[in-house]
């Protein structure tokens, strides 16, 4: 058999070389810019914000950022039994998720570690949107009389908020929300307050204002805290105005409801359970905040330390968002302003029930139009026949209307404030479950 490979002259030999010189130094320099871009990006915050940034916003990036963390993220942090199909809306004339990512964040304080296992001592509903990366959020009380649903989609109870948690998870807590409030909720967040505590930690802490009474009730409940979680409790000596607290200290000063909250920004003072709320949105948009200026360093170990932290019997954080969902919200999230928060009912009375406290709103149809007002700036919300109907049994049940009036005796349970409104007596939230609030 005759060999056919052909033998190349001296000229194409040479061509050959230089072809493959050019790809060598070609591969060098693209290597060496990879290195220095590597550096760049570890060493310089403001750089890596954008790179990250930028590969998020193309689908090669995101495939990269997917490939690195996806698997990771499903072990310890998303919610894989969570049922999208199980989530009900009203028949809502706006379609609010073509314009604005909403979600729902819970706080729990289990003991256990179990997230889904507790009333949702704190409900904070997100609202972000998709252009602008503009942020408000809404605290719910978790007292609030609401029409309970839940994970089936149908109403069974009219009792508290917080309760929808318990009763059916995360999906039964949307579902009220949704139905009540004429929302389109599919996602949510919830977070043990270990998991916070850590994260503030790793944060380098977060300052705040501290009124001497807030300073006793925050060492008063340190040993409660400290104990559920098995650590020495590190007492805050003063108060004053920028206090710096730890993950621990923070956490407590977030349970806190026997002391004034004076708003930081507008000087307004909010008492009871309204200001334990209130003192949850400061510390949670002074989290965000330190989080935004964070060095890559310290989000890297932030997020390491949830993960590893995270498993099935110690539940920090738990989430129904997929890894892609987070991905394609990275260039939001590094752009996003928080412009605000309240709470809501935004109207209410509050007194008992047949011995049990409440949050009572005056007039639910009248407070879910000022939230869509608030949320999504639509002015004149008509809400649905549902939220209707909720209303009216809710009017039937507690006597407390849209005008102030009330049909139900709370002389022996509520007093009057400075300002003329019903308040509930206050009651020991950490008081190991000998109070109705607790």
């Amino acid at each position: 058999m005759s060999s056919r490979r052909k033998t190349k002259s001296s000229e194409q030999q040479l061509k050959t070389v230089k072809r493959l010189k050019r790809f060598v130094t070609t591969m060098e320099v693209i290597f060496g810019l990879l290195i220095v871009m590597m550096a760049v990006i570890l060493f310089v915050p403001s750089v890596k914000t954008q790179v990250v940034k930028a590969m998020a916003n193309t689908a090669i990036g995101q495939k990269i950022i997917t490939w690195w963390g996806n698997n990771s993220y499903n072990e310890s942090v998303r919610d894989l039994n969570f049922d999208d199909n199980s989530i009900k809306t009203n028949k809502l004339k706006y379609n609010y998720s073509e314009e604005y990512t909403n979600f729902v964040l819970f706080g729990v304080d289990s003991r256990e570690g179990e997230v889904d296992a507790s009333n949702s001592d704190s409900i904070l509903i997100v609202s972000v949107h998709n252009t602008t990366g503009e942020v408000k959020m809404v605290s719910v009380y978790r007292d609030t009389y609401l029409g309970i649903y839940g994970k089936d989609g149908t109403i069974y109870k009219y009792f508290k908020v917080n309760s929808a948690y318990a009763g059916g998870g995360p999906e039964a807590a949307i579902n009220t929300l949704n139905m009540n409030l004429d929302l389109n909720i599919t996602d949510y967040v919830t977070v043990n307050f270990s998991g916070v505590a850590e994260i503030i930690d790793t944060l380098g802490g977060i300052k705040v204002n501290l009124t001497d009474d807030e300073l006793q009730q925050l060492n008063y409940h340190m040993s409660s805290t400290c104990s559920s979680i098995g650590v020495k409790p590190k007492y805050v000596k003063k108060s004053g105005k920028n206090i710096k607290l730890n993950g621990i200290q923070a956490t407590t000063y977030c349970r806190i409801r026997k002391a004034t909250f004076y708003d930081p920004k507008t000087g307004e003072e909010v008492r009871d359970d309204f200001g334990r709320a209130a003192r949850q949105r400061s510390v949670m948009m002074k989290l965000v905040e330190k989080a935004k200026s964070a060095s890559f360093s310290e989000l890297q170990e932030m997020v390491s330390g949830v993960m590893n932290a995270n498993t099935n019997k110690n539940k920090i954080i738990s989430t129904s968002f997929t890894f892609k969902e987070i991905v394609n919200m990275i260039p939001i999230i590094f752009d996003f302003k928080l412009s605000g928060s309240q709470g809501f009912p935004s109207n209410l009375e509050t007194g008992t029930i047949s011995g049990t406290s409440y949050v009572m709103p005056k007039g639910l149809s009248d407070n879910v139009s000022e939230l869509h007002e608030y949320l999504f700036g639509e002015k004149n919300y008509q809400p649905t026949s549902t939220v209707n109907t909720i209303g009216n049994q809710i009017q039937t049940d507690t006597g407390v209307y849209s005008d102030g009036s009330t049909g139900i005796d709370m002389s022996g349970d509520a007093k009057k404030n400075k300002e003329g409104e019903t308040e509930s007596v206050s009651y020991d939230y950490d008081d190991g479950g000998k109070s109705q609030f607790y």
